[in-house]
């Protein structure tokens, strides 16, 4: 990827499974990582726990981003549950060159929905039960996609998730969304 374009990141997740904030954090991280210029964009519909929702990113490491509709064809997609593959407007987002992150802990079940795209797995909701980073309707999964997104993409490192995470969670949290965010780093795996 040259530093002339700007790349498009497209989060696929359920209501409630903070994936427009990881849209948002993403944003704040490339912009602490020196990137230029970052746009979030969340795309809500039915605003109901566990509704499908997408939402977007826009990274610019040399210019300035002059365009804020949603992402048409995504450099990367994260999705944070893998039983969304099954929804063909999701199936319609993953074209062919996008690499993707996918909360999954079997690689056989998603390799029908990859075509013959880079594909990365890591068990962040897994992740999230092991430390305790959960809510009311489940795990907070934000923290560990970003954490192997860092990983795949390498824009950003685990010192900057931790420059961010104090900043935005306060010192009072940042030690287990760090502690997320390190396994997920280091256990992301391509399939």
């Amino acid at each position: 990827m040259t530093n002339e374009k700007i790349i498009e990141i497209t989060f696929h997740g359920r209501g409630g499974q903070t994936a427009v904030t990881a849209s948002q954090l993403l944003a704040e991280l490339a912009y602490e990582e020196g990137f230029k210029d970052a746009i979030s964009i969340p795309l809500i519909g039915a605003e109901r726990r566990g509704a499908p929702i997408q939402a977007y990113t826009k990274l610019s490491k040399k210019k300035t981003i002059k365009t804020y509709d949603s992402v048409k064809n995504p450099d990367f997609i994260l999705i944070f549950d893998d039983s969304l593959l099954e929804i063909p407007k999701v199936q319609d987002t993953i074209k062919e060159g996008a690499i993707l992150v996918i909360n999954s802990k079997d690689p056989n079940s998603i390799k029908k929905f990859t075509k013959n795209n880079k594909t990365f797995i890591i068990d962040a909701t897994g992740i999230c039960i092991k430390r305790g980073l959960m809510h009311a309707s489940g795990p907070i999964l934000n923290v560990p996609m970003l954490g192997a997104f860092g990983k795949v993409s390498g824009f950003y490192s685990i010192n900057t998730i931790e420059k961010v995470m104090k900043r935005v969670f306060g010192e009072d949290k940042l030690e287990i969304n760090l502690n997320v965010a390190r396994d997920a780093y280091n256990a992301v795996k391509e399939v």
